[in-house]
């Protein structure tokens, strides 16, 4: 086991999972008291106490694990049973604080291999029908006899005999004055219905973009205040913001506009010392490789590809496919996302994992090695460091594809890419698209930034399941059917683990990060497509962008945000 899971069920954070290392949490503390480890919303769930219960590793066996109400006005329950004191937790057991409050499923991963679920307890409920309603009479019903002040029949009679007369003198001329006015009383009964349907539209739809805006306003007041906003709030807010990005690039000859290959040799001792001018014996060069290695040119004390713009079946073009993450930082369609997402080739190259190892000669074309080596691990396209190829810009990549989709939509849009940072793992792109895009906000606050703050990480990790869409062309002349990915960013609660910070020159106190300036985070269940995405503070503001993590450790890491805010005039 390596983390605790919190699968939220219902209240303020239903739908979201918060993740825990084992490691850096020995036990979770829930209420709505800002110290919390599961912090609840202090409005939305009443029925949580300021600290109401908590979860433990089980001190006699360490892979248990103890619930302990602390003492709680509304109580805890397991299973829809109440429980007292401390009592064991099983993994997929159903907690809930208080009578119709917030409940949550709690799980770990991975889980133990000798793992089997608790036997399901259900409720039985009543079956039988409602009880009848009762209705009691009122005042208005009828009743028998002559109600007091009423007309009799005979002055009833007298009054229709005294005016019939009139009548038929007055009926003529009354006819053509009731159809004037009948006429009238039509155009005037269309009139008022549709003034009065439009006015109840009008305001219909005045109250529906007020109670919109009454939903936006109440969660700016509450960022504006200073209060903690909750994932769902995040993500309610800037869902729209995180984007998906797939990239296609390859690596070109900048003076012959070529693309650049890597040489291989075929896998045969007798071939490769004819090539070289020695004598290098008989058989495979490797004998558990196919039918050709990978030659390497030596660096100083490294190796590099030895790169050719000559294609041939002896040669793997350098370059790659990948998805990513990024998010809208103005409303005119400038996003940032990372340099190792947007501008793959100034980054460490990641061989296939097909590669097998290869040899080494020097720039003389004589074996550097007799020892075969694996592809080397800190290899940066862009910088490269053999004979003709040494100087500045000679070689650089092209994205091929460079497409951008919003979340929940179907359309990809081309992106361009504007500019790379030179300190840091951040690049910005732009897309063009009508209309005002949402964006985020930005907040720069590593320098004051402390550990275990809550943090909210969003983007699109490749093994989160897919969800496609299958579009249907309505075009006569392109009648084909596509299966395209319609994004739906995922959401991770976590907290901040560690804070790195290299020295600089205002720092008078030398120290040297390995990672240079970084934020590291208590989770490792986003991992790689996350690149790029943005991490959330607890007023919904981004301060940082997740690039990297280490999957041995369960831990990750984002660049602080400051480095993409120098892209951006004003900041």
């Amino acid at each position: 086991m390596e983390r605790m899971l919190i699968k939220h069920l219902s209240g303020s954070k239903a739908n979201q999972v918060e993740e825990f290392a084992i490691k850096h949490h020995s036990e979770l503390i829930f209420g709505r008291d800002t110290s919390a480890t599961v912090k609840y919303d202090p409005d939305r769930d009443d029925l949580v106490g300021r600290e109401h219960a908590k979860i433990a590793i089980d001190p006699a066996n360490p892979n248990g694990f103890l619930l302990t109400d602390l003492n709680s006005t509304n109580g805890t329950f397991v299973n829809k049973q109440k429980v007292t004191g401390t009592v064991k937790l099983n993994i997929g057991d159903n907690v809930q604080f208080g009578p119709g409050g917030p409940e949550f499923t709690f799980d770990v991963e991975p889980r133990p291999d000798n793992f089997a679920k608790a036997t399901r307890m259900v409720e039985t409920g009543s079956t039988g029908a409602p009880a009848t309603r009762v209705v009691t009479a009122g005042a208005g019903g009828t009743t028998g006899g002559k109600a007091p002040g009423t007309v009799g029949k005979a002055t009833v009679e007298r009054m229709i005999s005294e005016t019939v007369t009139e009548t038929k003198k007055a009926q003529g001329r009354k006819f053509g004055a009731i159809g004037a006015v009948a006429g009238l009383l039509v155009l005037i009964l269309v009139a008022a219905a549709i003034g009065g349907g439009y006015w109840y539209y009008t305001k219909r739809e005045a109250a529906l973009k007020d109670e919109l805006g009454t939903k936006t306003s109440d969660l700016e007041k509450k960022v504006a205040d200073g209060k903690v906003v909750n994932a769902t709030e995040v993500n309610e807010k800037y869902g729209k913001a995180v984007v998906y990005i797939e990239v296609a690039w390859r690596l070109i000859d900048t003076q012959k506009q070529a693309q650049v290959y890597h040489q291989f040799v075929p896998n045969s001792r007798e071939v490769l010392g004819k090539l070289l001018g020695v004598n290098l014996g008989k058989g495979p060069i490797d004998p558990t490789a196919g039918g050709a290695v990978p030659v390497y040119m030596q660096v100083g004390d490294t190796y590099e590809p030895l790169l050719t713009d000559d294609k041939s079946d002896l040669t793997v073009p350098i370059g790659g496919r990948h998805t990513g993450t990024g998010f809208i930082v103005t409303t005119d369609g400038f996003v940032l996302t990372n340099r190792h997402v947007a501008a793959t080739w100034m980054t460490t190259y990641q061989f296939p994992e097909s590669t097998p190892r290869g040899v080494v000669i020097n720039a003389m074309g004589n074996l550097a090695s007799t020892s075969l080596v694996p592809p080397p691990s800190d290899w940066v396209p862009a910088n490269t460091k053999q004979e003709g190829k040494q100087l500045q810009g000679g070689l650089k990549g092209v994205d091929d594809t460079l497409d951008v989709t919003l979340a929940g939509k179907e359309s990809r849009m081309a992106a361009q890419l504007k500019q790379v940072s030179d300190r840091h793992d951040v690049a910005l792109i732009k897309i063009d698209v009508p209309g005002t895009l949402t964006k985020v906000e930005l907040f720069d606050n590593y320098d004051a930034l402390k550990k275990g703050e809550n943090v909210t990480i969003m983007g699109y990790p490749a093994a989160s399941p897919r969800v496609y869409g299958v579009i249907a062309s309505k075009d006569v002349f392109n009648q084909g059917t596509q299966l395209k990915v319609i994004p739906d960013p995922t959401v991770t609660s976590t907290n901040i683990g560690n804070i790195i910070r290299d020295s600089d020159e205002k720092n008078a106190d030398k120290r040297v990060s390995m990672m240079g300036d970084v934020i590291q985070l208590a989770t490792g269940s986003t991992g790689a497509g996350n690149s790029g995405g943005p991490v959330f503070d607890t007023q919904g503001r981004v301060i940082g962008i997740f690039f990297a993590g280490d999957k041995a450790n369960a831990i990750t890491y984002a660049v602080p945000i400051r480095y993409g805010k120098e892209f951006l005039a004003g900041d």
